[in-house]
């Protein structure tokens, strides 16, 4: 017998050929079917993100159902859309667990929003798959019975940079982060990291969300900068900061610039060149090992205009493909019957070979070590450097996490 993993290969493979699915799907009942309730925030700074997450959902559910559905029956989405606010979201959710009929709850919900949701789920008797908020602590003092990480924490990135470091030879860093709870958060573990590895942290500066002009921190940084910059900047201050430290030659005055949720998928178009040279992990690139992989990144291609998927639609898609994997092995959508099945289960998924780890459900899963260089197109792309193993990479469960 085939195992999810492999049904869901054949049915990504299928599509690549252009064949349809409509044969497949024929044994899937169309009158029955499990619902999944996805949060997509339609407002602010991560609003623009809203459109690859819905593209990764439909294409999962699309291959799922393909690949015979769940228990006999579709998968479904009931897409919610909310501001971005922990009342809102928690609204949605409620929405789509007690009028709609979910079973699982997914989507854009960040560390913010993410410990409210999971404080509400055993009363609303749903399930969530985390693919976005990255704090520690929903799988540390604040795990919670009813909820399952699949995108990596925070602890988990610092591990693959850690190990990826221990080879590079840079002693001395500086730092610029958001002055903003993960900005600092990040800048802070960044610092314990450096001195494990007998380094030392020069420069710490901080910059509020919104910044539109970083001369002064330019100028601070570029006089006698050290060895390395770790920069924890994010979205449309992400690109600002690129495009302004071109014009002063900032990253080239480090031997390396190591960003961390700095260059990620949805702004390097608009920051080009200018962050040629620098290096970025992330839990998913084009090019990423394995078969899943690669039919999963040819998939999207034929299906969106030949886009690339970025690292947060592949969490949303291994997500949908885990709650795929747990519905058919516990044939049930009983929510303790789930709970117990998602505990430890072990998949093949477009991240490769991952497992959700029963003391914390926290997913361990690879990562990759990407550098910004210059694509056979002329345009700026990731080039893997170095694949570190979930194993290698992800800390022991939190002695907080009291299930």
């Amino acid at each position: 017998m085939r195992s999810f993993g492999q049904s869901v290969l054949r049915s990504l493979q299928l599509a690549t050929l252009g064949a349809t699915f409509s044969l497949v799907a024929g044994a899937v009942s169309a009158q029955e079917s499990v619902k999944v309730g996805v949060l997509l925030i339609d407002s602010g700074p991560l609003a623009g993100l809203k459109e690859s997450q819905t593209n990764a959902v439909n294409l999962a559910i699309e291959h799922v159902n393909a690949a015979g559905g769940v228990m006999g029956k579709k998968l479904e989405a009931d897409f919610i859309t909310y501001p971005g606010t922990p009342d809102t979201a928690i609204d949605g959710a409620t929405r789509a667990i007690q009028k709609n009929g979910a079973v699982f709850i997914t989507g854009m919900d960040t560390s913010a929003v993410s410990p409210a949701l999971a404080a509400k789920l055993p009363a609303l008797k749903a399930l969530m798959l985390e693919v976005y908020a990255q704090a520690d602590g929903l799988t540390g003092k604040g795990c919670s019975t009813n909820l399952f990480r699949v995108n990596v924490n925070d602890s988990i990135i610092m591990g693959a940079v850690k190990d990826f470091l221990k080879t590079q030879g840079i002693k001395k860093w500086d730092i610029l982060a958001l002055d903003y709870a993960a900005g600092r958060d990040a800048a802070d573990k960044f610092k314990t990291l450096v001195a494990g590895l007998g380094g030392s942290v020069g420069k710490v500066l901080f910059t509020p969300s919104g910044t539109a002009d970083f001369g002064a921190k330019i100028s601070e940084l570029g006089n006698d900068p050290a060895e390395g910059l770790f920069v924890t900047i994010f979205g449309s201050d992400a690109i600002n900061l690129a495009k302004q430290q071109q014009q002063f030659g900032l990253f080239k005055k480090y031997k390396m610039v190591l960003g961390n949720s700095f260059v990620i998928p949805q702004v390097l178009p608009a920051m080009g060149e200018t962050v040629l040279g620098v290096y970025q992990p992330l839990g998913f690139v084009p090019g990423f090992p394995g078969a899943n992989a690669e039919a999963f990144v040819k998939a999207w291609k034929e299906k969106y205009n030949g886009q690339l998927p970025p690292y947060t639609a592949a969490d949303q898609y291994a997500a949908i493909e885990l709650m795929a994997a747990a519905l058919n092995k516990a044939k049930s959508t009983d929510v303790n019957a789930l709970r117990s099945t998602l505990e430890g289960l072990k998949a093949t998924t477009v991240l490769g070979d991952v497992e959700i780890r029963a003391g914390d459900h926290q997913t361990i899963r690879p990562m990759a070590i990407n550098q910004i260089v210059t694509g056979s197109d002329g345009k700026p792309t990731y080039e893997i450097k170095k694949i570190e193993a979930g194993a290698d990479i992800i800390p022991a469960v939190d002695p907080a996490c009291k299930m």
